[in-house]
């Protein structure tokens, strides 16, 4: 999807951002794993190999997210990526345009709290008034689905091989989509 037709896509979604439905959950994402590639992470990727990096699935990736938004709901995210490795994805503007899906953006390093520590989710739900039960993380570790419940969470689903297929199917389980 080109950058123009993407950036289309999101002015419409504004409309539909600015008329939540009461009834709109929290969705709370985990970067590496859900929505990017494990392997390449901060410690393993070859210089300038960053520049290059998009979700493995990145229309696939953006039309989850869009339908989430379009149900109503509110979109964040929880990683330990550090803020020069965010920066480093910021400088793509298909990835720029995806994360302006999201509400917000939590980053381990700015906030000086790691996954799994539960503070972090609890960091997060102060920040934006979150009602716990209305929330759903997802996450490739079961040790932070986990952390999540130890702060109210309790609705999680574990994301295995970034299958979107089946975190589509356990949000519609989970009444979000």
């Amino acid at each position: 999807m080109n950058v123009q037709l993407y950036n289309n896509v999101l002015a419409s979604l504004s409309i539909t951002r600015d008329k939540r439905f009461l009834t709109g959950m929290n969705i709370i994402f985990d970067l590496s794993g859900v929505l990017f590639n494990p392997l390449i992470t901060e410690n393993r990727a070859p210089k300038g190999a960053v520049l290059a990096i998009k979700p493995i699935y990145f229309s696939k990736t953006v039309r989850l997210l869009q339908d989430c938004v379009e149900q109503g709901h509110y979109l964040f995210v929880i990683s330990n990526w550090t803020e020069q490795w965010y920066d480093f994805l910021l400088a793509d503007p298909q990835i720029a345009s995806m994360f302006k899906l999201f509400d917000d953006i939590i980053l381990a390093d700015k906030v000086g709290i790691k996954k799994p520590d539960p503070r972090i989710f609890g960091h997060l739900i102060e920040k934006h008034k979150l009602d716990p039960c209305r929330c759903i993380f997802i996450d490739d570790q079961q040790v932070n689905l986990k952390a999540a419940q130890q702060v109210g969470i309790s609705k999680g689903i574990l994301c295995r091989n970034l299958n979107l297929y089946q975190v589509r199917q356990d949000l519609q389980f989970h009444g979000a989509l």
